[in-house]
């Protein structure tokens, strides 16, 4: 990541699942669990290896020296506890989720495992990805004592997360039983299970935004060595999603007016066991307080943001209501046209609402003048039309 070699860091997890792959589909038949065991080892041989000659390249590879700074080991280490720290929260909180799951109906941990898990896709596509390829210009940037150009940075990977996500999210949400059906809709995954997940989904990818940028912002932070500030505000967050569990449960079993609006909202109405929405309800409200509290600290630390992000978030609002209701409508026109009792119908009724709703976004987006969009479609063009293109400088990926 230092050196913005993001591609061999891409495929090395992408080669320890192949390693998997290969273990569960032709070592398995032929030595059982043993092949289970020799693919994962397969995996993580080519997980490391695939970095080795980059790490031998840059110089990094692991030697012997007795020429040690333990002043800078010291530094290191007082640095990177509370980061530590910070990521246990995140675990604690999901065990402590899942706990509280397992004293609900049976499936409830499965229905959290599975939605947690698909609304981490659009969370590694646009959240992950913009801020890990934005810390090392930021750490460089901040060391250089360059701190308008440190902030401009965050504001520019800020805007197109805003601009990304919010669409994602709106898609997920309107396609949400399409997803979930298509991803899991096979086996003794039945369509009660199929609703209950969506829902699930739903309340979870509300979130989306405010996970993405708070993996921007903590990293900001990493970039500027202050580790201290995401620990306590996340540890604020935490306490905040388990008190929220506690009191959001007991709400929801004495009050039967929320319990039949939480339901007809996400269409779950009648359902056993509709009472584990309540979990991913608060984490979502979590990650909000999380992003709002460290926002406020990021603008008294770093300084303010300009206009422009509350430009780029006002459109992106704007596309993303108007695409999802594209998308909502052609779902209706789709009934009859695909066989939904197939899982290929239902792919294909969520994935042509999908590109119909996104298609509307981007009329919008075109209409507003939109400075993302701007960008984006001239760099299409000239791929598409395989022109030569003129790549910035590395200092400016």
């Amino acid at each position: 990541q230092v050196h913005r070699r993001f591609l061999v860091y891409a495929l090395s997890p992408i080669l320890y699942n192949l390693g998997i792959i290969i273990g569960i589909s032709l070592l398995y038949p032929l030595f059982g669990l043993k092949g289970l065991g020799v693919g994962v080892i397969l995996g993580a041989i080519m997980h490391f290896g695939i970095q080795v000659p980059v790490v031998v390249k840059k110089g990094f590879l692991p030697r012997f020296s007795l020429d040690i700074n333990w002043e800078e080991i010291k530094s290191v280490v007082f640095t990177s506890l509370p980061r530590a720290f910070t990521l246990s929260i995140g675990n604690i909180v999901i065990v402590f989720l899942l706990g509280f799951a397992s004293v609900l109906k049976e499936g409830s941990i499965s229905i959290f495992n599975l939605s947690f898990n698909l609304q981490s896709v659009p969370l590694a596509i646009v959240g992950v990805s913009y801020s890990l390829a934005a810390f090392p210009m930021l750490s460089k940037l901040f060391t250089e004592g360059k701190k308008e150009e440190f902030l401009s940075r965050i504001e520019v990977a800020a805007k197109h997360i805003i601009f990304w996500s919010l669409p994602a999210l709106t898609m997920f949400i309107v396609l949400r039983a399409q997803i979930v059906r298509t991803v899991l809709g096979t086996g003794a995954f039945d369509w009660i299970d199929t609703r209950l997940t969506a829902a699930a989904l739903a309340v979870f990818v509300v979130s989306v935004f405010a996970q993405a940028l708070l993996l921007l912002l903590i990293r900001g932070y990493y970039a500027a060595g202050k580790t201290l500030r995401p620990l306590a505000v996340g540890l604020f967050s935490g306490i905040f999603v388990v008190a929220s569990t506690f009191f959001l449960h007991a709400t929801f079993l004495k009050s039967g007016v929320l319990v039949l609006f939480f339901e007809e909202l996400l269409d779950v109405g009648g359902l056993p066991g509709t009472d584990v929405l309540v979990l991913p309800l608060a984490y979502t409200l979590g990650m909000f307080i999380n992003l709002m509290l460290l926002f406020l600290f990021f603008r008294f630390d770093f300084g303010k943001f300009s206009r422009k992000i509350f430009i780029t978030t006002k459109h992106t609002i704007y596309t993303s209501l108007i695409s999802g209701f594209v998308a909502f409508k052609f779902l209706d026109v789709f009934d009859n046209v695909f066989e939904l009792k197939t899982l290929i119908g239902v792919f294909l009724q969520g994935f042509s609402a999908g590109i119909l709703g996104l298609i509307s976004g981007i009329a919008v987006l075109v209409l507003l003048g939109n400075e993302e969009i701007k960008d984006i479609i001239p760099t299409i063009r000239t791929k598409l039309s395989k022109a030569e293109i003129t790549l910035p400088e590395k200092d400016e990926l």
